[in-house]
């Protein structure tokens, strides 16, 4: 595991952030294998020496980034949900949150992607860890009556594997600004499924 050294300034901590955002960019345009540090610390705008002052690699960069990404992701769906006990709406609400993410952080699939081929351990752990929570909370919502019973892993990973599909088309691809309708419709799918009642 890569010693990445924490900042213990703000100024340190706006530093590193300033590299992490442009790993993004440069890692989202060129990708993984093409981009190099020179890229990273030219598009930050600092100096070489300072980007060894935060990681000891280009790899420690990209796993921290890709964590960073996840972590934020996370943070603003927790917060966009707080006080939505219906599971429907929040659902709703997380889908959202998470296509709007994408809009703010186009590269977001590209990198994630590119993770599975730097570092298969990451890749998987991105995964397991955003899962860790969703699958605990249909749990929940499960025991409590509020949806259907069905082994909530296979579910989160089902709702995962629609979300990142319809971002990577409609987000990604299409550029377009996913609609409250839109939505509607992607829950009322989830729901009711396409079976006829």
């Amino acid at each position: 595991m890569d010693k990445n050294l924490e900042p213990k300034t703000k100024r340190g901590m706006k530093t590193k952030q300033k590299l992490l955002d442009a790993a993004e960019i440069v890692f989202g345009e060129k990708g993984f294998h093409q981009a190099g540090i020179v890229d990273i610390t030219q598009h930050a705008k600092v100096a070489m020496g300072t980007f060894y002052t935060y990681f000891e690699s280009k790899e420690a960069i990209f796993r921290d980034l890709v964590m960073s990404m996840q972590r934020n992701m996370r943070r603003e769906i927790k917060k966009g949900t707080i006080g939505i006990t219906d599971r429907i709406e929040l659902e709703r609400a997380g889908f959202k949150i998470f296509f709007r993410f994408l809009q703010e952080h186009k590269y977001l699939f590209r990198i994630f992607r590119q993770a599975e081929f730097v570092d298969v351990e990451l890749h998987r752990s991105y995964f397991e860890t955003f899962s860790k929570g969703y699958i605990s909370g249909l749990r929940e919502s499960m025991e409590k009556g509020e949806i259907k019973t069905f082994n909530p892993e296979l579910l989160v990973y089902s709702l995962m594997g629609i979300v990142d599909y319809v971002g990577m088309k409609w987000v990604l691809w299409e550029q377009q600004e996913i609609s409250d309708e839109f939505i509607d419709e992607l829950i009322s799918f989830i729901k009711d499924g396409i079976g006829k009642s």
